[in-house]
């Protein structure tokens, strides 16, 4: 008897908590309610097999998945006339999508792409627009929609047709309600069964800050219809940090109930974490600020908690990290690096991963506030790239959150070149999904390649499902190097912008009998 190989996908398996928040495996934007992107017991597979849908559109957040792990939900930001929010099932097969959005209080708006839904255990999922919150039962049934509070007359009015005062990813609380704080810093509590407000209004105290002109808006990114153009220049400044008090997702507590915020502070300027306590108040709750801990220039990433959530780490515009005592708010350490404007990843162990925004794609930080290692991706990059006489040598160029699992931290990276001309200009020729070794920091290999440039979220799920955003940030903002592709060594051409949402399932290899005659590939 002879033996065939067979590749099989594995398919789900998933168990259930009994907390009210989903455990499909990512149930918001960061995985869990400590922001920690931390996926434990899931091993890489040696190889893939990918599907991608919503090539066209822009995704920029994390795909979230249902307690039994067979649907996925993901938002784009389209314009006007087209729909928002979608469900998948694990296989691919297009299951239902929100209504077309025809005004800004009809249908979910395009200020959705920023937003990932947040689902409980009954499967039900809450999700953000420009200006109203949804709840959906899973199967796509309305379950209720509120208003969020409107920009005031102070505030940056994104456009004269769309009001914007938008969530960046609500949060559970310790008690189960909707939480959230918009751009401009309102704060919202909402009953997660009827979308009863449960707080008064009340609006963190931090100062608007200016516009972000660290990296100027490109002509081209987000363009050719990847995203609405009414709010291009309000997804670029929320990814930079400008313009709004409040351009990221809180992390909460659930044994403690305190929620962290990192927005802005009451010094111009500045950015500020806060910590937020919610006290029961007739059928409702106040709002306590527990302490506010200034940071350096703005508010540069969502915090995350430590495992045993005594620290919470979170980083400033320039790239300064710091380590924050969750109960008093003291800062307990700080290092400089060059950390880009994304939420940290935090091991199981406490060490803290961030990208960086040049150089190394990764640094690696121990809980105490010592630089542990910069990652070292050169090697890959050029067994990927050849040489080239007038670009250089190839460059990997880290492009997305990183993500932590038993022994590899995951980050998509870009292999390319760079150019200088008064500002770093990359040549984006591949795009792929790099493991790094935990312990050192070394580029160890390439996971899988992806169809674009991530400008986002890996997500992995406990059956060892790999789901990453697809969000063109790099791609769309070079298209006019497309006409200088002749630049490039050899045949290679520029990567080119599609966007879309990209599920690679683990592919396991066995050996199975083959009887005497039969033919080993039937």
């Amino acid at each position: 008897m002879s033996w065939m190989l067979v590749f099989v996908a594995v398919g789900p398996c998933l168990a259930l908590d009994e907390d009210f928040a989903s455990v499909g495996g990512w149930s918001t934007l960061h995985q869990g309610p400590a922001n920690r992107k931390l996926v434990e017991g899931v091993a890489l597979a040696d190889s893939y097999r990918s599907w991608n849908v919503l090539e066209g559109a822009a995704i920029l957040t994390a795909p979230v998945v249902s307690p039994d792990g067979r649907t996925l939900y993901v938002t784009t930001g389209r314009a006007l006339g087209a729909q928002n929010l979608h469900a998948y099932s694990i296989d691919g097969e297009a299951l239902w999508h929100s209504k077309v959005w025809s005004s800004p209080s009809e249908g979910i708006d395009s200020c959705a792409i920023l937003s990932s839904p947040i689902i409980d255990r009954a499967g039900d999922l809450y999700i953000g627009d420009c200006n109203q919150l949804f709840a959906y039962h899973g199967d796509g049934r309305l379950k209720w929609v509120v208003d969020l509070p409107p920009a005031r007359d102070d505030d940056w009015h994104v456009s004269d047709d769309l009001p914007v005062n938008a969530l960046t990813t609500a949060a559970f609380t310790k008690d189960g309600d909707v939480f959230g704080v918009t751009n401009f810093g309102d704060v919202v509590l909402f009953d997660r069964e009827t979308g009863r407000s449960k707080l008064e209004a009340i609006r963190l105290p931090g100062l608007l800050p200016p516009e972000s002109s660290a990296i100027p808006l490109p002509k081209t990114v987000f363009g050719d219809g990847l995203v609405d153009p009414q709010i291009r220049l309000w997804a670029w400044q929320l990814l930079m940090g400008g313009s709004m008090r409040s351009t990221n997702t809180p992390a909460v507590d659930l044994e403690s109930g305190r929620i962290f915020i990192a927005a802005t502070s009451v010094i111009p300027g500045l950015g500020a974490l806060y910590g937020i306590d919610l006290r029961a108040k007739g059928d409702g709750y106040s709002l306590e600020i527990a302490f506010a801990t200034d940071m350096g220039i703005g508010s540069g990433s969502s915090p995350s908690l430590s495992p045993g959530n005594d620290q919470v780490y979170v980083s400033d515009e320039e790239g300064t990290f710091y380590g924050i005592s969750a109960r008093t708010g003291k800062i307990q350490w700080k290092v400089a690096t060059k950390a880009a404007s994304a939420a940290a990843a935090v091991g199981a162990n406490g060490d803290i991963y961030a990208l960086q925004a040049e150089g190394s794609s990764l640094i690696a930080i121990r809980p105490t506030g010592e630089v542990k290692w910069e990652s070292d991706l050169q090697a890959l990059a050029e067994a990927r790239l050849p040489s080239s006489w007038l670009l250089g040598d190839p460059v990997p160029i880290g492009n997305g959150n990183p993500t932590v699992l038993d022994d590899f931290v995951l980050v998509p990276v870009i292999y390319g070149y760079e150019t200088r001309v008064g500002r770093r200009i990359p040549w984006p020729v591949e795009s792929s999904l790099v493991a790094v070794d935990i312990h050192t920091g070394v580029g160890v290999r390439d996971v899988l390649t992806l169809k674009d440039d991530s400008t986002g979220i890996t997500a992995v799920l406990p059956n060892g499902l790999i789901l990453n955003s697809l969000g063109t940030g790099i791609t769309s903002g070079v298209t006019p190097l497309s006409k200088l592709d002749w630049l490039l060594p050899g045949d290679l051409k520029l990567l080119p912008s599609r966007g879309g949402l990209q599920v690679s399932t683990p592919v396991e290899t066995r050996l199975v009998p083959v009887a005497p005659g039969e033919s080993a590939d039937q």
